[in-house]
């Protein structure tokens, strides 16, 4: 016979093995998205032709040359990618970004992140070679989810890295 569950009003209600019991659900951008006009591209037009100058005269590597114009081919693609709206969802037992689930397992600790306007959790994982997960969300969940995340995971405080802030330097 199956134990009786409570339901509880509140999605963000714990449980006593402080897990959540009802899963809470929202939607968010995938990142933020910077608004690049024609000057940050004359920018990366600039830098790139630097680059092949560099190579031209010093390296003189026809690879070199030809990795140059695939970056920032690749660059120019995803600087002009618009974010995706995710569904996520925090269960019970992990979050869940669109079909993709991560158990609580996965993850060591979690910070919480502000990028502009918008607040994101990041996710720091327990496998060396996997990268942070970011879950963003409005403001007004934000309470709820930090709560969330802080019954399951140790909050550290979190630094953006060096590639972050470059990121956030040039827009990108």
């Amino acid at each position: 016979m199956e134990p009786e569950q409570q339901q509880y009003d509140d999605p963000t209600e714990v449980m006593a093995d402080e897990s959540p019991r009802e899963s809470l659900t929202w939607q968010a951008s995938e990142f933020v998205q910077h608004d690049k006009e024609g000057v940050w591209f004359l920018g990366l037009a600039g830098f790139a032709i630097l680059l092949f100058l560099l190579d031209l005269f010093i390296i003189r590597s026809i690879t070199f040359g030809v990795l140059i114009v695939v970056m920032v081919l690749g660059v120019v693609v995803i600087a002009r990618r618009a974010p995706q709206v995710i569904s996520y969802a925090l269960t019970p037992d992990g979050l869940q970004l669109n079909e993709k689930h991560f158990s609580f397992h996965d993850f060591r600790a979690f910070g919480v992140l502000q990028e502009g306007a918008m607040y994101s959790v990041r996710l720091i994982p327990q496998k060396r070679f996997m990268p942070p997960v970011n879950v963003f969300f409005p403001p007004e969940y934000g309470e709820q989810i930090v709560d969330v995340f802080g019954t399951v995971l140790p909050m550290e405080h979190i630094e953006p890295d060096i590639i972050d802030r470059l990121a956030e330097r040039i827009r990108f």
